[in-house]
Formats: structure tokens, sequence, C-alpha cells
């Protein structure tokens, strides 16, 4: 289920819609690619998983910037990759995976297991722009590193939509509230080619079992956006980055800058 709230209605609406019309890359040669994983359509519409299929998830040992390991969840079909600039702040992530959504996940995933409230934010930029539109990076709090495990996360996509999303259930799936910022197409041209699109800073609220999206659409401070959903969670759980390019064996790339991941509510900025 996705539930797009009144209070955007008007934000949708000024927007200019993003061109569906390019069809995403095909996977590399030799790698064959599952038919539940492929864009049905020139606007990349899926189908889900079979009900009982995963992969395992394989982690790579080792602290990164302010995360305990990394860890490419469900296996992608091209393995991924972090690095981090600690002069720039700034953790450049590199993942295949056909999604984050459904019953089970495939994206690269930065980590540390935590308790209590968070404040977990980060600003997203796009390397190149134009990408394939349906790649997201994540902030994600998640039971485990299981492809279906339970979850909630902040996201922002490559077309500029922002959501909040969970899994309540292991193997369920996913619903989410969505939100959109403005991609302004080139002067004299659809929505192809360069672009501009401000970057956003996105930010997830952990505060008992109450979770708040925050967003900075343009610069402005960290601010609430929309209502709190309730998720409960129980004893240590992972809190972390995560970034699919949503494309089954195509591995795109991500930067995250200025993350913050604080054990304590009130801390978003």
């Amino acid at each position: 289920m996705r539930v797009i709230p009144l209070t955007v209605l008007a934000v949708l609406c000024a927007v200019p819609a993003f061109s569906q019309s390019l069809s995403p890359p095909p996977p590399p040669p030799g790698v064959e690619v599952p038919d539940w994983a492929l864009p049905q359509s020139a606007t990349h519409k899926q189908v889900p998983p079979p009900a009982d299929f995963h992969r395992a998830s394989v982690t790579a040992g080792g602290a990164i910037g302010q995360f305990e390991a990394q860890t490419d969840v469900g296996g992608p079909l091209a393995p991924g990759s972090a690095s981090y600039d600690a002069a720039g702040k700034t953790y450049t992530i590199n993942s295949a995976g056909y999604n984050i959504w459904y019953q089970r996940d495939e994206f690269h995933y930065l980590w540390k297991k935590m308790n209590g409230d968070v404040s977990l934010a980060a600003s997203v930029n796009w390397p190149n722009l134009d990408d394939f539109h349906d790649r997201k990076v994540a902030l994600v709090i998640r039971d485990s590193l299981d492809d279906d495990s339970r979850q909630i996360m902040a996201a922002q996509h490559g077309n500029g939509m922002v959501h909040i999303s969970w899994r309540a259930e292991k193997t369920g799936q996913m619903t989410d509230v969505e939100y959109r910022s403005a991609r302004q197409p080139r002067a004299g041209t659809a929505e192809t080619g360069p672009q501009t699109f401000h970057p956003v800073r996105i930010g997830i609220e952990k505060k008992g079992d109450q979770f708040q999206l925050y967003v900075s659409w343009q610069g402005e401070p960290m601010h609430a956006e929309g209502e709190p959903v309730t998720f409960k969670t129980s004893g240590p759980f992972y809190v972390g980055v995560g970034f699919t390019s949503h494309l089954a064996a195509t591995v795109l790339t991500a930067k995250v800058s200025d993350v913050v991941v604080e054990n304590r509510a009130g801390s978003m900025r």
C-alpha cells in the first residue's frame, strides 16, 4: 500500500513530471537476471520475487567511517562496495540490487548495532544525475541482515521522491508515505539530458516506538515531514545507510555526506 498525504498534494502538483521513457541499461554480459527482477516496461515496473526466494547476505568485516561493517543484503548479483573520505565526511557507495521493496531486499548497507533512541541523517548526492531514476539511498533501521527483515527507513530516489516506508513483519510487504522535491529540466528540453537537482538532506528519528521522517528540501533547517509512524522494535537493531541501483546486476554509485548517527532522539541536523 502506498499513501500520499493530502498535505503534500500541492507539492506533487507543482513538481514537473519526471521522464519515465528511458529504458534502463541491460545487465552485464554473462549475468543471468531472473525474470521477476527485470524491468517489465520502460517505466521499470517490477513484480514481486517468488514468495520462497532468498539469497544470503554477505558481510565484509572492518569499520568504515561511523559504521561497524558493510553488507550486501540479499546477495545482489553484482557485489557492492563502499569507501569513506574523512576529510570530506563523505561515503561513496557502489551497489547493484533489484530493490528495497516487496518482501525482500537487495542493497549495499553500512551499519552499526544500536539500542534505544536514534537520530540518523545524511545528505544525498548523485555523481551522475541521469543514472537510472529509481535508484535510492535509504537510512535504514532493521532487525537483522536477512533479506526479508522487518525494517523502517527514510529514502530518496534518483527522481527526487522522498519517502518513509516500513515492513511491519518479517517476509511482509512494504508500506510507504511519499513526498517529492523538484527536479528541474534543462532549459528548452523535456526531462532528459543534464539537469539540476538541489541535494536533499533526509533523516529518520526513533523515539521509543515512534519514527519520524525529517527533510531539508532546499537547505533550510531539518524539519519533521508528515506524521510519525509507530513501529515496534526489540533488542539490538541495525542502523545505517544503504543504496540500491534498482537494477539487479548493474552497479551504480551514490555519495552520502555529513552523516549523523547518534544514540538519542532530538539530534537531527
